[in-house]
């Protein structure tokens, strides 16, 4: 019989073999509250450990690694994080099972847990989803998310299990909600009567499990809904390249990551000898909300009047510096799009387009693959860095991060390295209140309406007010009361909630995706709020970065550096708040402060004045956009209502 073991551990003690490709290296700034505790057969930090987060909150699943062949393990669910956790090593197969009290279990498959991760970065842990679980029963990936694919059906079962399971605890009041799910005691018993073991894949298991959990309380509809929800949680997220100003390529074990962001030229290779090369480097930030739309901002500078053929370079880093401080920086926004990298393949398979000031052509993220469910590398180094691989093969390469752009009459191509950071999760009910989930006659506080006032560094730009909604989903967009009012119109603004495709309004109002709500704080009755304001729409506040918790190096001069904090919205007063009231709110960032807004574009434009003569009038006036404070107010119509 084997031993139950359990070791917590703090997640913010974690270094992993890998630590330069950790958060730290793609400017990542912790969050408060940003801890955990695992389980497993290794202790986080160690060599070849990795611990591994649960897309779905469930605490006391069973596991085996398959180097131990002694002892057993369960996750255990952190609510402070927000994540169910486990670890193993690297070289490990893991076997998942819900085990009785008897010898009754369910059977939930193996992974080999290197196909989906190898490392455990310093602030996020590489997530396994209920597709990642079903793919080890079924033994098959995927082929497409749709009901009738066998192994999304397999995970549909998996989910009726769990829904069902929480909907009998009590823990959800809406079939296809997700919240944190513990396996009791009581439950452990329950399936010691079933007659035999459980495999997900038995055709009568409806049959086979109802001693232990009536699943047809759970139809198809809401299994796949709930599948296609972990999905796309478990894809939302802040990403961003690397922003590399001197290039480190193969430097680990440091706070130095070896990774160069995007770059590239107007040749293949390109050579700095040439004279002829035109560079391009770049920067931008996006955001998948939890509707699986992704959307941002961000800049490059391209050398097209060849300003480095007179410098003699040696470098790739002195290369960025030199094109920050000499070439102006153009804008990069992306629209919203779906086509991003793909949930289950974790692949870009339909081009993602950044739309690039007075360019007719988009720059085109056209490849790649998020391996260890954290980093696209873009050149070999970089992927042996991460993959751990001596050499690439056909399908290495094709997973490299590349790009292309048509400008200036020529075709510039190069490659990205790019970091998943701040993944989303689940919200939890407590805090996150909406007439969804919470029962009948309780009160709820999402949709919540509300106005964003945007102040500027430099007081002699007028603040802006924008008015927005956060919607039951846990998304945000504008809520703009017409076309050149963006505030929220204080007597009749408080109406609608989740809004079609083409964002249109009950009014017939434009309405624009702003970001999404990280994940609810509990014990602080808070959320974390990140958005990127990406549309021309918005004027002296396009590209504005809120939440996104981000350092970005903004000359050679290690000082020098843009701060995006986050954004913590306390929800204490709103909650205690009796229906049809208001309430109050408290928007501060994880130190405690006010919140504070950037833009990189602006910021960067700053950095060209400041290092130039001759800026134009409309170059200055861009620079004063660089950054500010905002705050957060609910609108006057808004209040606390009751299902």
């Amino acid at each position: 019989m084997k031993n139950k073991i359990l070791f917590p551990f703090a997640l913010t003690t974690l270094l992993t073999a890998l630590s330069g490709c950790g958060g730290e290296s793609a400017n990542v700034i912790p969050e408060k509250n940003d801890e955990a505790t695992t389980n497993g057969t290794c202790t986080p930090g160690t060599t070849n450990c990795v611990e591994w987060g649960l897309e779905y909150p469930l605490d006391g699943l069973n596991f085996n690694c398959s180097s131990d062949t002694e002892n057993t393990f369960i996750t255990l669910f952190d609510s402070k994080n927000g994540v169910a956790s486990g670890t193993c090593q690297k070289t490990d197969n893991i076997e998942f099972y819900i085990q009785s009290f008897a010898s009754r279990k369910i059977n939930l498959g193996q992974i080999k847990l290197s196909d989906y991760a190898s490392f455990s970065a310093q602030t996020q842990l590489p997530r396994l989803s209920v597709i990642d679980i079903a793919t080890g029963i079924a033994r098959r990936p995927v082929g497409d998310l749709v009901p009738n694919d066998p192994t999304v059906q397999v995970a549909m079962r998996l989910v009726k299990i769990l829904q069902a399971l929480a909907l009998e605890e009590g823990r959800i009041i809406n079939p296809s909600d997700v919240q944190p799910l513990y396996i009791t005691e009581e439950m452990r018993k329950d399936l010691a009567k079933t007659s035999e073991n459980i495999n997900l894949m038995d055709a009568d298991l409806a049959t086979k499990i109802k001693d232990f959990v009536d699943i047809s309380t759970i139809s198809d509809e809401v299994a796949f809904a709930t599948v296609k929800k972990l999905v796309t949680i478990a894809n939302a997220a802040v990403y961003q390249p690397e922003f590399s100003l001197f290039s480190t390529s193969g430097v680990i074990g440091s706070n130095l990551t070896g990774s160069d962001g995007l770059v590239g030229c107007n040749q293949n290779p390109c050579d700095i000898k040439n004279k002829n090369t035109k560079y391009l480097f770049g920067h931008f930030m996006l955001i998948t909300d939890r509707q699986g739309y992704t959307f941002g901002s961000g800049l490059q500078w391209r050398d097209n009047e060849l300003i480095l053929a007179k410098e003699n370079l040696s470098s790739l880093g002195g290369i960025n510096a030199q094109l920050i401080r000499k070439v102006k920086p153009v804008q990069m926004t992306a629209d919203p799009q779906s086509s991003w990298i793909h949930p289950t393949s974790k692949t870009i398979n339909t081009p993602y387009r950044l739309n690039v000031a007075n360019n007719a052509t988009p720059l085109e993220l056209y490849q790649g693959r998020l391996l260890n469910d954290y980093v696209i590398a873009g050149k070999e180094a970089f992927y042996k860095v991460v993959t751990d691989k001596k050499s690439l093969d056909t399908s290495d390469q094709a997973n490299l991060g590349l790009w292309r752009l048509q400008a200036d009459g020529e075709n510039y191509t190069g490659s990205v390295d790019l970091y998943k950071i701040f993944p989303i999760s689940y919200l939890d009910r407590q805090v996150f209140k909406t007439a969804q989930n919470v029962a009948d006659g309780e009160k709820y506080i999402f949709p919540m309406y509300a106005n964003l006032e945007f102040k500027f560094t430099d007081t002699t730009v007028n603040p802006i007010t924008l008015g927005i909604v956060i919607d039951s989903n846990g998304d945000v967009r504008t809520n703009m009361q017409s076309s050149s009012n963006f505030a929220t119109d204080p007597v009749n603004g408080c109406k609608g909630d989740v809004l079609a495709d083409t964002l249109l309004d009950h009014q017939s109002i434009q309405q624009y995706r702003l970001g999404t709500l990280g994940r609810a704080f509990v014990a602080d009755k808070a959320v974390s709020m990140r958005l990127i304001l990406a549309n021309e729409k918005f004027g002296n506040i396009n590209g504005a970065l809120v939440g996104v918790d981000s350092r970005i190096q903004s000359s050679p001069d290690s000082r020098d550096s843009i701060v995006i904090g986050g954004a913590l919205l306390n929800l204490s007063n709103v909650l205690d708040t009796n229906v049809g009231q208001n309430g109050r709110v408290t928007f501060l960032n994880s130190a405690g402060d006010g919140v504070q807004w950037a833009n990189t574009y602006a910021s960067f434009q700053k950095v060209y004045n400041n290092n130039n003569e001759g800026e134009t009038p409309a170059d200055i006036s861009l620079a004063k956009l660089n950054g500010g404070s905002v705050e957060f107010k609910l609108a006057d119509c808004y209040q606390v209502k009751a299902k």
